[in-house]
């Protein structure tokens, strides 16, 4: 699988840096709502989610492997070399190519209930309490099978049941707004142009 692959769909995320900025998670369009940094000395407690503060999920990230073919274990191995601690999402779906067409399978992340690094470090938030998705295929070239939909569509369900997760907290990864309030968003086209999100609301 060649790394080139995979950028559409991951941006470069880091791991535990002492040198670097506390991450500032700014909640735009919430009255009174302050601004919520996240100590890198205090890093185990939000990236493994081990205090009540962090704990939950409130975002739904939808992504495309930007690949033919995948699977979770090819996924595993690729983002360990890139420094992502592991596969990057909670949640991978295949399209009969390394994986059974519509078949979900949990990652460790899921397993384990810990944070994801399925969007850039400008989205912290998202990455902490956001379940990363992601579905086996290029769909900036071709359409997710209609399998692969049907199984999104109900693990999408069960999600939003059971973690209470609003209808407009499902987006694609293009739609991730940084958390620094500029507005600003993820510089990728993933989930591809030819996955309609409107048929998952």
């Amino acid at each position: 699988m060649k790394a080139a692959n995979l950028f559409l769909s991951i941006l470069l995320i880091i791991s535990t840096p002492s040198y670097a900025q506390n991450p500032v998670v700014y909640y735009s369009g919430v009255e009174n709502s302050t601004p919520v940094e996240y100590l890198w000395s205090d890093y185990d407690s939000w990236y493994y989610k081990k205090s009540g503060a962090y704990k939950g999920w409130k975002y739904i990230i939808i992504h495309h492997s930007a690949t033919d073919a995948g699977s979770v274990k090819a996924f595993h191995k690729f983002h360990t070399q890139q420094g992502y601690g592991g596969i990057a999402y909670h949640f991978v779906i295949g399209n009969g190519n390394g994986m059974k067409d519509g078949e979900v399978q949990e990652t460790f992340r899921w397993k384990q209930q810990i944070s994801g690094t399925h969007v850039s470090v400008n989205a912290w938030d998202h990455n902490i309490f956001g379940i990363g998705i992601c579905l086996v295929g290029n769909f900036e070239s071709s359409p997710p099978t209609k399998s692969q939909m049907t199984a999104l569509r109900k693990l999408i369900s069960r999600l939003k049941r059971t973690y209470s997760i609003k209808t407009k907290n499902i987006i694609g990864h293009k739609y991730v707004k940084y958390d620094d309030a500029s507005g600003r968003k993820e510089q990728t086209a993933c989930p591809g142009k030819k996955l309609d999100l409107g048929k998952l609301k």
